[in-house]
């Protein structure tokens, strides 16, 4: 007698393994939704709704495991520049000391002493005595590109903010936390948010966000 499994496989026809190029797809899947997830968890997610699948095989960590504190020099004028260049006296922006290799998604400007870690999905700048994880998001300032954004233009464009010679948007539908973001040349937007905790204001977060340098190794979202 034909056994079971025979007669199934037989049924349902032969199907060649995947290649590799399915399976690099599939890893950036799963990565992706990695990432979502933890910024619907924190607050921090794509605009409408994500569907996270579970994955048949292990994903790998979507951050850096270690944050570093990297070193940073003085900006144009001193560290705290003028009134204008600095319009939130609680957080003093400085030049960011990138290294021999930028970050995909790299800051140009952050606070002395922060620490800066994150991959092509998202950068996480986090305030000086922050011990968690680079995975966990809360407490922290994350910059991400959207690929939701435009041409369905999702995010709204009212709040002008200065972000640094372009025009960017505040979104204000979180009253805990600061969102700006503003549109990029491929289409996607790139996007800062930070818990108001952190002491940031909307014309500060706009200046970081002017100073981010996004490489050809950043990866958008997709919901």
């Amino acid at each position: 007698m034909t056994d079971l499994t025979d007669l199934l496989d037989s049924a349902a026809g032969r199907h060649p393994a995947p290649g590799p190029d399915v399976i690099r797809d599939d890893l950036a899947r799963g990565r992706r939704a990695l990432v979502r997830r933890r910024w619907t968890r924190t607050g921090l997610a794509f605009s409408g709704a994500v569907a996270v699948a579970v994955a048949a095989f292990a994903l790998p960590a979507a951050l850096d495991t270690e944050p570093q504190v990297h070193s940073v020099v003085p900006a144009a004028g001193g560290s705290g520049g003028s009134a204008a260049d600095a319009p939130n006296p609680g957080v003093d922006l400085v030049a960011f000391d990138a290294g021999p290799v930028r970050k995909p998604i790299s800051p140009g400007l952050v606070p002395d002493g922060w620490s800066v870690s994150g991959d092509e999905f998202a950068l996480v700048v986090a305030p000086p005595g922050s011990d968690t994880s680079p995975a966990d998001y809360r407490g922290k300032l994350v910059v991400y590109l959207d690929a939701n954004t435009i041409p369905n233009e999702s995010l709204p464009m009212k709040i002008a903010v200065d972000v640094g010679e372009r025009t960017g948007f505040a979104i204000r539908a979180e009253p805990s936390m600061l969102q700006v973001w503003v549109p990029q040349e491929d289409g996607t937007a790139l996007r800062a948010q930070a818990p108001k905790s952190l002491g940031w204001d909307e014309a500060t977060l706009g200046r970081f966000l002017g100073a981010v340098v996004v490489g050809e190794g950043a990866t958008a979202g997709v919901g």
